[in-house]
């Protein structure tokens, strides 16, 4: 992996903002790989929605294509890797948006891995139960806490998940290219 870290936020439902601000990041440059935490806000819903609403995330799984489009032609024999939060672990109602964006989001990778050949970039998904800090999931703290108490190993540390990530993307491994991965790997992920 190259000494070269670069960290970017990009908003997935503003397209040609978002593709701004990475260009000059880019600036030409090949990339070893790239890692995206592809996360709108969770919200849960009381009331069953519309089937439009059900599907309003699709201007932000544009906005990943685009990014997977844009990165692409300066990936060389890198990895990309899409961080999801493991959505099995939330036993309640209500998030049926999320649930339809991110199962929209592996589909789109999956497509992505039988077009793109795993000597130009190998895509990998990770699943995490949680994310460390402010960013990940906007969950209430008492649904959190429930989601820890029902895996074996509780959410993972920064540490652990920051050297988990790092070992996906550092040498890209065709083999194991659309491969899913869960972490903690615990009895119920």
């Amino acid at each position: 992996m190259s000494d070269t870290i670069r960290w970017t936020h990009l908003d997935i439902f503003s397209v040609s903002e978002g593709l701004r601000s990475l260009s000059p990041l880019i600036d030409g440059e090949k990339l070893s790989g790239v890692i995206l935490f592809a996360h709108p806000k969770l919200t849960r819903n009381k009331h069953p929605l519309p089937f439009g609403e059900m599907t309003g995330f699709s201007q932000a799984l544009e906005g990943v294509k685009a990014i997977y489009d844009h990165c692409l032609p300066v990936l060389d024999n890198g990895s990309v890797l899409t961080i999801l939060p493991c959505l099995t672990l939330l036993k309640a109602g209500g998030y049926l948006q999320a649930r339809v964006y991110f199962g929209g989001l592996r589909g789109m990778v999956e497509e992505y891995t039988r077009t793109i050949s795993p000597a130009r970039a190998c895509f990998l998904t990770l699943e995490v139960a949680h994310l460390p800090g402010e960013t990940a999931p906007h969950l209430p703290e008492s649904l959190l806490s429930r989601m820890k108490d029902q895996t074996l190993g509780g959410f993972p540390d920064p540490e652990s998940l920051a050297r988990t990530i790092a070992d996906l993307v550092i040498k890209p491994r065709p083999w194991m290219h659309g491969e899913t991965f869960r972490f903690p790997k615990t009895g119920l992920l």
